[in-house]
């Protein structure tokens, strides 16, 4: 069962290209990793800081990797974390030449990103959607994951009407109608909305056949690694995490007051504070 708590708070190719982004002094490699199904696969993926590695999957579908490119992520690299942040297959700087998406192949591409980087073990941050795709990668690769941090997700299964979107401009002005609601104060963060490149495939392929088939609930329950399970207490997730925390062997809730999908933007230092001494706790090594 879990601990409670809350705050106020891999092809073996040589890389394709790399370029440095001086914005952020962090690394953006284009990593060609092969080809499935004979669609060749090019993943960027932003990798910043040194010391303990966390990958990072975005949310969405079809929001790119900046969605986490915000303050309360990206400092974690000034506590000796290495951020890896892709894109996922279909978004952002990401290519594919085919246009196929599934759970399976966004979480078999993270994991020979990894292999590529010559990592063998890692800790996984997910994001919503991320969140889910953290949770299958962690259930089909658990001797790789030395922690997992998930944020505002859920282990399925998740109910939403959704409609397939046109055009990744269609796609644009429906989670530009829906921004506002994932910020409490009035703050919305529309300075990190204008910085999202949005892609209508991926969602597509996301929300119209994978979401209606995801339910890890049964498998979830057998992860033995820590756990860190961010939520605000205003996001409609909290549910959702509190029957993790209930469930999951080694788990670790925080919620955050008055906060909603986006911790790791409305209480960026809380955020920080939250996942470091979870990474650095020594019962957790």
């Amino acid at each position: 069962m879990a601990t409670a708590f809350s705050e106020h708070l891999t092809s073996k190719s040589e890389p394709h290209d790399c370029e440095i982004m001086s914005k952020n002094q962090s690394e953006v490699c284009l990593l060609m990793l092969g080809s499935d199904a004979g669609n060749t696969v090019q993943l960027a993926c932003s990798d910043i800081g040194s010391g303990r590695p966390l990958l990072c999957l975005h949310g969405g579908m079809g929001i790119d990797g900046r969605s986490l490119h915000t303050r309360g992520v990206l400092d974690l690299a000034n506590h000796g974390i290495r951020l890896l942040i892709p894109d996922l297959r279909g978004h952002g700087k990401s290519w594919i030449s085919g246009d196929e998406f599934s759970h399976a192949m966004w979480v078999t591409d993270a994991r020979d990103l990894v292999l590529r980087l010559g990592l063998s073990q890692l800790a996984v941050l997910g994001h919503s959607y991320g969140g889910f795709l953290a949770l299958e990668y962690a259930i089909r690769w658990p001797e790789m994951v030395t922690h997992l941090i998930l944020v505002g997700t859920s282990a399925g299964p998740i109910r939403r009407d959704s409609q397939p979107v046109g055009s990744d401009t269609e796609l644009r002005e429906y989670f530009r109608a829906r921004w506002p609601s994932f910020f409490v104060g009035s703050d919305k963060h529309w300075e990190l909305f204008h910085a999202l490149t949005f892609s209508a495939a991926p969602y597509n392929a996301a929300f119209m056949r994978e979401l209606p088939k995801y339910d890890l609930r049964s498998r979830v329950i057998d992860l033995d690694m820590p756990m860190l399970l961010v939520v605000g207490d205003r996001d409609w997730y909290l549910p959702e995490m509190e029957w993790l925390a209930k469930n999951a062997q080694n788990a670790k809730l925080c919620v955050f007051h008055d906060v909603g999908h986006f911790p790791f933007v409305e209480v960026p230092d809380q955020f920080v504070d939250a996942v470091t001494s979870f990474i650095a706790d020594p019962a957790h090594l």
